[in-house]
């Protein structure tokens, strides 16, 4: 889901991501494992693996079931559609822990589906949850998060979004549209601070290579909304 991609074959993309689903390369490098919502470099098996080793009082997997554990006691659980997946079925579906986040008590589950990608958030204080087209990013308070989505092929229509964690609750407060005419990246600088967010974009397959220096962006809040700046270009 990190690239926008204009078509995907399931079977081919869980190659990529599940090792369960073919042979290591020989000779490659391994990356070390983290806990994080960053699939590019890694599996999505080898990730969750790592979850469940720094958080495993609140997280196990059985097979093909996920549990996670929740604050009031109580749990909630995905299952992986595997026989979907083996046949081809449109409902093939594969949920793996991608992160937790502390501070706003939040875990990422990263979901596979038959063409394309997405996440769902859960929040571990009140079992709520939030389904998001693209990759979430929590600010440094844990009160927010934003979400991009570079999937052109199976994402959602919008390619940058804000949520709120407020309330011990997972919903949007602003949504960005994506551009029609010009297919573009986007990457997450950093968390500036908890009201400002700086980015990168990119003309789409550009191989995030900037060509006229005019590729920051920054996010900044006003209140309960969001707003959108392209940065004019640097000078040589």
């Amino acid at each position: 889901m990190r690239i926008r991609m204009t078509s995907v074959l399931a079977a081919g993309w869980l190659t990529l991501i599940l090792p369960g689903h073919a042979a290591a390369q020989a000779g490659s490098n391994p990356v070390p494992a983290t806990c994080g919502v960053d699939l590019e470099n890694q599996k999505a098996d080898v990730q969750e693996a790592a979850c469940l080793r720094k958080y495993g009082k609140f997280a196990s997997r059985n097979g093909d079931l996920l549990t996670l554990r929740l604050e009031n006691g109580g749990s909630k659980a995905y299952r992986d559609d595997a026989k979907a997946c083996d046949t081809d079925d449109a409902r093939c579906t594969y949920y793996r822990l991608a992160a937790y986040h502390p501070k706003a008590q939040v875990y990422s589950i990263w979901i596979q589906y038959y063409e394309g990608s997405g996440f769902e958030l859960l929040s571990a204080r009140t079992g709520n949850v939030l389904r998001v087209s693209g990759v979430p990013y929590f600010s440094p308070d844990g009160s927010r998060f934003v979400v991009i989505d570079n999937d052109y092929g199976h994402g959602g229509p919008h390619d940058l979004s804000v949520g709120s964690t407020a309330n011990s609750s997972l919903s949007l407060e602003w949504e960005h549209l994506s551009e029609g005419g010009e297919l573009r990246e986007w990457r997450l600088e950093r968390w500036i601070d908890n009201d400002h967010i700086a980015l990168r974009v990119y003309p789409a397959d550009a191989d995030q290579k900037c060509p006229d220096n005019n590729c920051d962006a920054i996010l900044t809040r006003f209140g309960n909304s969001w707003a959108l700046r392209r940065l004019p270009a640097k000078q040589q």
